[in-house]
């Protein structure tokens, strides 16, 4: 009898304590987890994980929905196929848009415990932006710890599969570690260049190295490898 009170009191602290983090983060950040109770929601889900605002018109559902299919198009050819899968919500009123997205009408992804939420806002209905937010979900499907690589890498490979990218080889890239936090790459005066930045460096060394290089990174990074060591030795090979 003891042993079941024991358990059951377990269970209910734990339960508490996921409430607690709930409520918690609802207060401080209540987007993501409107978007991680999207089923409970107005949303229609057209296929699985993708939801869209009643409110969107049929042809341009079906337009954002082709535009999805071939956003995956463009992951794969960057990755051996495809890992992730990510909840997609398209929304596109201001109400929808306070309700589920932080001051963005492109896109913006949240990566929680329980899987990969991507928002993406009107001024994002395109491939290009689909398949950018896609692409930051699969590499960190991928890798075992997010952290294990600089932002201008995450970004930069990003624009491998957004088209409003074009590589300048006038820029220079020598100091390209010097945007590896979050608070250099994103300097709001900043962060068009670096963008353009970290889009040449990785057009750069993804044409030495190939989808190949790419996995053997992903793979050393798992096994504990440092990002500078592998990104170096690999394109040195």
């Amino acid at each position: 009898m003891m042993k079941k009170r024991k358990k059951k009191f377990i269970i209910a602290a734990i339960l508490s304590i996921f409430l607690m983090l709930l409520v918690g983060s609802y207060m401080l950040n209540p987007q993501p987890v409107h978007a991680m109770m999207v089923d409970f929601s107005s949303m229609e889900e057209r296929v699985e994980h993708v939801y869209v605002e009643p409110d969107i018109p049929e042809n341009m559902e079906d337009m954002i929905l082709n535009d999805l299919t071939q956003s995956k198009e463009r992951i794969s050819e960057v990755f051996d196929g495809l890992q992730a899968n990510p909840t997609i919500l398209f929304v596109q009123s201001s109400k929808a848009l306070e309700k589920y997205a932080q001051n963005n009408r492109t896109a913006q992804t949240y990566y929680t415990y329980w899987g990969h939420y991507i928002v993406v806002g009107p001024d994002g209905f395109n491939e290009d932006v689909i398949a950018h937010e896609l692409l930051h979900s699969e590499l960190r499907t991928r890798l075992m710890n997010k952290d294990k690589v600089p932002v201008w890498f995450d970004e930069g490979l990003a624009t491998l599969v957004d088209h409003r990218y074009i590589r300048d080889e006038s820029l220079n890239l020598d100091h390209i570690n010097d945007l590896s936090s979050r608070d250099a790459f994103y300097e709001p005066s900043q962060v068009k260049g670096n963008y353009e930045i970290a889009h040449s460096e990785v057009v750069r060394w993804f044409g030495i190295v190939g989808k190949s290089g790419l996995m053997e990174l992903i793979e050393g990074l798992n096994q504990g490898g440092t990002f500078n060591e592998l990104y170096k030795a690999i394109e040195s090979r």
